[in-house]
């Protein structure tokens, strides 16, 4: 176990460099190098088949909260119309594309609708960490960030939730007609929005009770797996609820700071002045304002830490999911469904497309949502990159399920697909752009 740690730690290290040296995404990184790992050293576990589907379910609330922290509650409602476009909308649109596709392109396999439905909810859930990771080495327009982070982020709670509450119990022979579909839907987002409020402000009052910067790294991760829990014990999407907390709790706790920012501005103001002339403030009371600017710059460094302490522990979360992909699918599989596997990834990048197309028509009629060019569009549906909760979902499909190796091979292989092609072509858009997203990023800040 303790060298199983080493490798998992040695890859994210040098993934880590990589990207920061030499511009490549830490997804190509850690998958081409845990690929490469589990080929040297074949004879070491990772986990046992019992296990894996709840250690894969244990890393999901620390992804979701690492990607949650980077959101703020006045950039959502200010892309709400966007968002819902693109995470709710496009996702549910695209899975019927999926449906009325499938059994046009796989119908040798018989496929149920249930079935198919799971199949693209899985292949179309995308990775806010690999989509985050892209976007931390290059200057982007906030907006597009937002909307890119955002979308990622919302797509695979809409995609979770089909998965769950509407291809699980279809595959399992429930009947789930279309206003089923609907008022389970509304339900369990209701219900679920409602948990992760109610856990975030428990959050909030928890972290007001301390000062101490470990404990509010705990409270962070309580709050996330708390919400996720709770949301789980009463059958709710997990993901959503864990979503809703950490924003809320985020959105609080940043007001907070965003204060202690003022008053460290205003602190420097006075000290300053007083620089500049030492007879219009006393010496106990520049003491004090001393005194109380290192103790919020103190604070604000600290919560900034923290922060990225969450996305330290995201990421080597993401490793240790892309190391076990070697482990759960080989590429003997790969091959033998390699037709498949590249059908899939054509048909569901032509669909993010046609809907990426479809939001940029929509928004730039529209005054309440985001403008969007050619660019913006370029780099929006080549940051649909997969991962994660792909992989976790996996582990939710039936026991027995007939199409279980054909589905582990495809899901497995448009991860790796959309890896190498959409993270390699979204780097180099922004690089040929680099100019244009420059300029607009510094009117941005005017």
């Amino acid at each position: 176990m303790i060298l199983t740690l080493l490798a998992l730690l040695t890859i994210l290290f040098i993934a880590i460099e990589l990207q920061k040296y030499f511009k490549i995404p830490s997804p190509i990184s850690l998958i081409g190098l845990s690929y490469g790992f589990y080929y040297l050293f074949p004879q070491m576990v990772l986990f046992s088949e019992a296990t894996f589907a709840d250690l894969v379910l244990f890393l999901i609330p620390i992804l979701i909260a690492a990607d949650a922290l980077q959101l703020k509650l006045d950039d959502l409602r200010k892309n709400a119309l966007s968002l819902v476009y693109v995470a709710a909308f496009s996702v549910a649109i695209s899975i019927i594309f999926g449906i009325i596709v499938a059994n046009t392109f796989f119908a040798e396999y018989a496929l149920s609708t249930g079935a198919i439905i799971a199949l693209f909810a899985m292949v179309l859930a995308t990775d806010p960490v690999s989509v985050v990771s892209v976007f931390s080495s290059f200057k982007v327009p906030h907006k597009l960030a937002i909307l890119a982070e955002g979308e990622s982020l919302f797509n695979d709670a809409t995609a979770l939730i089909i998965f769950m509450f509407v291809a699980i119990p279809m595959i399992n022979g429930i009947e789930i007609g279309a206003m089923d579909i609907v008022i389970v839907s509304v339900k369990v987002i209701f219900f679920s929005v409602l948990i992760g409020l109610f856990m975030g402000y428990i959050g909030i009052l928890l972290m007001r009770l301390t000062s101490d910067p470990m404990s509010e790294l705990v409270l962070i991760l309580l709050t996330a797996y708390g919400a996720f829990e709770v949301a789980e014990i009463f059958h709710f999407a997990g993901l959503l609820a864990v979503i809703v907390a950490i924003i809320t709790l985020n959105t609080i706790t940043q007001k907070s700071f965003d204060a202690k920012q003022r008053q460290i501005k205003k602190a420097t103001n006075i000290v300053n002045r007083a620089n500049q002339s030492k007879k219009i403030f006393s010496t106990r009371f520049m003491n004090g304002i001393a005194r109380r600017l290192s103790s919020d710059v103190s604070k604000l460094e600290r919560h900034k830490q923290n922060l990225n302490y969450v996305a330290i522990l995201a990421l080597l979360a993401n490793t240790f999911l892309f190391m076990s992909m070697a482990s759960i699918v080989h590429f003997e599989a790969l091959l033998k469904y390699k037709e498949e596997i590249f059908l899939m990834f054509l048909i569901t990048t032509v669909i993010r497309a046609f809907m990426m197309g479809t939001f940029g028509i929509v928004s730039n009629i529209s005054k309440k949502m985001t403008d969007i060019g050619v660019r913006w569009w370029s780099v929006l549906l080549f940051a649909g990159i997969k991962g994660g909760l792909s992989i976790v979902m996996l582990q939710m499909l039936p026991k027995g399920f007939e199409h279980k190796e054909m589905f582990d091979a495809i899901v497995i292989g448009v991860i790796l697909l959309s890896t190498f092609v959409y993270a390699t072509v979204l780097v180099a858009i922004i690089m040929s752009n680099k100019r244009s997203f420059d300029a607009e990023v510094k009117a941005e800040h005017h």
